[in-house]
């Protein structure tokens, strides 16, 4: 069984490419910051804030537990990129800490939550209500396509 499902994303401008999973019991999305010094955020790729015009200092801390492990860090905001959809100023955190052995051996970089804002950690809205609210997308409806 495939437990968790991947996609391509990018951050910033120029755009700054991560794996994430696409995650629908919760609502943040985060990659690793350039600034994390724990071990399985040196493996995966890591957002650098200063290689992006786009890119602006919110500074407030994020953290957030999964069932399977935790991490810290901050909130940035910038422009977020999904299958052609650009989501301006969006608000994600950029993780500063991943202890333990959760994400070290991970096949992703990030999560992309797409649950409800209700569940957002620190009131940050989702990737998708953004898309809605940008008027990205013609109806509150996401669906995903499996392939072989």
């Amino acid at each position: 069984w495939q437990l968790e499902y991947f996609g391509q994303i990018s951050i910033g401008t120029p755009p700054q490419n991560f794996t994430v999973v696409f995650d629908t019991g919760s609502s943040n999305l985060w990659v690793p910051s350039v600034y994390c010094v724990s071990k399985a955020c040196a493996k995966h790729t890591r957002f650098q804030p200063s290689q992006s015009s786009t890119y602006q200092v919110i500074g407030t801390p994020f953290s957030i537990q999964y069932g399977t492990g935790s991490l810290t860090g901050i909130i940035g905001s910038d422009q977020v990129a999904v299958e052609g959809l650009t989501v301006s100023s969006q608000q994600f955190a950029e993780s500063i800490s991943e202890p333990g052995k959760a994400f070290l051996d991970a096949e992703f970089d990030g999560i992309l939550g797409l649950a409800y804002p209700a569940l957002a950690v620190d009131g940050v809205t989702p990737v998708f209500d953004n898309m809605m609210a940008q008027n990205l997308v013609e109806l509150p409806i996401f669906s995903v396509y499996m392939s072989s």
